[in-house]
């Protein structure tokens, strides 16, 4: 919840803050355990995660900003007295937002109870009640997506992008709003005539493996029309890339540029009424990091955008096999219907060296003596390749991404995790 001026957040824990006190200071929300650290305040448009709570019933996830009646609470003791200012923007769940559109604000409440741990007591409700009736008597039109939330990731199938894929098209043209801070409010219209036009582009895990190892090497590589497979797209990683959990990307041609979007899944745990509104309204994927590169602007490993470029090399230097996915029937059923051919998804998986045949009929990986009985990664870096117009430009190649052994055996496991993925283990996802 905000406070007057820019909202703050941890930068310890990524937990908003409150305003406590007067003069005010910064505190965690009072419903919040942490490990009893001092608030680290930072401005919210520094911070990709946000660790916020709903501000009805303190679920995880919250999906929605509203903006209501500027709340401040008061707490009166002997000798002395407690300010805390809940703010006038806040957060909502998928399900408290249902609810609150339903009108069935009992309901929320009885999520807050439950919350909150107290018991069902009546003066439990009656404080609830009061804060949230202080904030929703003042509610103002509209409400603005919340990117920051770090989702657990959804699995999203190759079938399913025409879909996907349209549902993010229909947001942008709608009347929710994005936040500010992602700089498109103005480019939304153009982004989804752009996402109308994209190939659409579904990446297997062997390949999303590759490709976050090679971006986390990406030399300085400017960013030509030439460099994407296609003028719009969209790719689909078949798991989260970096530690953003961004899941997939969008690009959009400008004329003078690219917009390029990173997007998190969202949704996950959700179900019933809940669930079946924020696919209607949003759909599947947030909107979490968003910028336009002009022509020749250079990218390096460290820009958010990094694994999707990685990916855009790889495809270019045919370290890629492409082939068809083939769409849902419903999809396929619901194109039909508004007398559209449904798009082609193309899934991306690596290119394997062909085997070479021996003296003997059988088959080594590179002409290796000895059969191959599994597939294993050949450790990769990346050189630049003369290429254009008399071999005068430079670009990025990225050596040896392929996999040893013969096409039909199956991956060796401990290689890929040791030479592909620069992720470090973890006992818990990381926003």
């Amino acid at each position: 919840m905000s406070a007057a001026g820019e909202e703050m957040a941890c930068q310890t824990c990524l937990a908003p803050l409150n305003t406590l006190g007067m003069p005010p200071t910064y505190v965690h929300p009072a419903h919040l355990d942490t490990d009893g650290h001092h608030p680290v305040p930072v401005p919210v448009s520094q911070l990709h995660t946000i660790r916020r709570s709903c501000d009805f019933c303190g679920d995880p996830y919250p999906i929605w900003t509203l903006r209501g009646g500027d709340v401040t609470a008061i707490a009166i003791s002997a000798g002395s007295s407690l300010v805390q200012d809940f703010g006038h923007t806040w957060a909502a769940c998928a399900a408290c937002h249902t609810h609150l559109d339903d009108g069935r604000h009992d309901l929320v409440i009885d999520r807050a109870v439950r919350t909150l741990g107290l018991g069902d007591h009546p003066q439990v409700r009656e404080r609830i009640t009061e804060l949230h009736r202080a904030f929703l008597d003042s509610r103002s039109p509209g409400r603005t997506l919340i990117t920051t939330t770090s989702w657990p990731a959804t699995t999203l199938t190759p079938g399913e992008l025409p879909k996907i894929r349209d549902r993010l098209a229909h947001f942008y043209r709608g009347e929710d709003h994005l936040p500010a801070t992602l700089g498109i409010t103005q480019a939304r219209d153009e982004i989804a005539a752009g996402l109308d036009r994209s190939h659409l582009y579904w990446i297997d895990t062997d390949f999303t493996d590759l490709a976050e190892h090679a971006a986390s090497q990406l030399p300085d590589i400017p960013i030509g029309r030439d460099l994407p497979p296609a003028t719009d797209g969209m790719i689909i990683w078949s798991r989260p890339v970096t530690h953003q959990n961004i899941t997939a990307a969008s690009w959009t041609d400008t004329g003078d540029g690219r917009q390029l979007i990173l997007y998190r899944t969202i949704g996950a745990g959700l179900d019933g009424k809940a669930l079946q509104r924020l696919r209607e309204h949003v759909g599947w994927l947030a909107p979490t990091d968003a910028a336009h590169l002009p022509e020749q602007h250079p990218i390096t490993g460290g820009h958010p955008a990094a694994a999707l470029v990685a990916t855009w090399l790889l495809i270019a230097q045919k370290a890629a096999d492409i082939g068809p996915a083939r769409i849902d029937k419903t999809i396929v059923k619901t194109y039909a219907r508004t007398n559209r051919r449904p798009p082609e998804v193309r899934i991306v998986r690596v290119r394997g060296r062909r085997p070479t045949p021996t003296h003997d009929g059988r088959t080594t990986p590179g002409g290796e003596g000895g059969t191959q009985d599994s597939r294993f990664w050949v450790s990769g870096h990346w050189r630049n390749q003369p290429h254009g117009p008399r071999r005068a430009l430079r670009r990025p190649v990225y050596i040896n991404p392929f996999l040893r052994g013969p096409d039909d055996a199956p991956i060796r496991l401990s290689t890929t995790v040791r030479m592909l993925s620069s992720r470090q283990p973890t006992s818990e996802n990381r926003g």
